[in-house]
């Protein structure tokens, strides 16, 4: 199994550092990112009404052109809007677009964004006549959408192709996996049950988070931000950061993947 991130919030140095330590963690890129200098397994690109209107790929042509280079595993989409995802081409678009990647070994697969229903996915996906496109499952935003977790994901586990392992508060605070409200845990029982054979995608959302909580422990007034304080000493707690030290991503990043290495069984 392999994880897949982002790794917004990370520099270089922490990249190579964490790579070193878990050899089954791969890196990615966001199309609108200029370049990252570690070996690129996937790219994230959103898809914009225009595109499905017009079946225009030509943004799709020039990201694949740009990394001919260093080939890429997978296409990883998010759509724009759900209107985008409701169009009458938008079936046609993706079978197109999964088309012209299959001949190029690179998986498809798609990210709904928290706001949109994995209803309206399941829809298109059972419409679907191939095989190659696969779902991005996220029990946060799933969470978010007031669903049961773990029975949404029995109905949709024959489509999904990537897991993202992250927690969240009933606040919608990010939290560290199995720490929150997102049936993390059983979640991974149950993809274990199953014999998951997809991916993991793991991109912690605690960047301006924990900023906001250091701002609070810091200000003047910080005795009227006593539940944020004590959090984040719990935080700091969990991940064993010094006290003196302040939480870093880095921290953040290398206590959720020893967490899923340990649940997966990866090491």
């Amino acid at each position: 199994m392999n994880i897949l991130s982002l790794g917004n919030g990370l520099d270089i140095h922490d990249k190579k550092e964490l790579q070193k330590k878990y050899p089954f963690l791969k890196w990615g890129i966001s199309s609108v990112d200029t370049h990252i200098e570690l070996r690129k397994h996937f790219i994230s690109v959103e898809i914009h009404q225009k595109m499905i209107e017009d079946l225009d790929m030509t943004m799709i042509d020039l990201i694949m052109q740009q990394q001919s280079k260093e080939p890429l595993e997978v296409l990883l989409i998010q759509f724009q809007s759900l209107e985008t995802i409701k169009h009458e081409n938008a079936l046609k678009f993706l079978e197109g677009l999964s088309k012209k990647l299959h001949k190029q070994k690179i998986k498809l697969w798609i990210y709904p964004k928290d706001h949109q229903p994995y209803k309206d996915f399941l829809v298109l996906f059972k419409k679907m006549k191939r095989s190659s496109i696969s779902l991005v499952f996220n029990p946060s935003d799933v969470f978010l959408q007031k669903t049961s977790i773990i029975s949404l994901y029995k109905v949709l586990k024959q489509y999904i192709g990537c897991v993202v392992a992250e927690d969240i508060t009933p606040q919608k605070h990010p939290e560290l996996i199995g720490y929150g409200q997102a049936s993390i845990i059983p979640l991974c029982k149950q993809m274990i049950k199953d014999r998951y054979q997809g991916a993991l995608f793991i991109n912690p959302k605690f960047e301006s988070y924990l900023d906001t909580l250091k701002h609070k422990q810091q200000g003047f007034f910080k005795f009227l931000h006593k539940k944020d304080i004590d959090h984040y000493q719990v935080l700091k707690t969990r991940l064993k950061v010094d006290e003196k030290k302040d939480i870093t991503m880095l921290d953040v990043y290398d206590n959720q993947l020893e967490t899923l290495s340990i649940i997966f069984n990866l090491r």
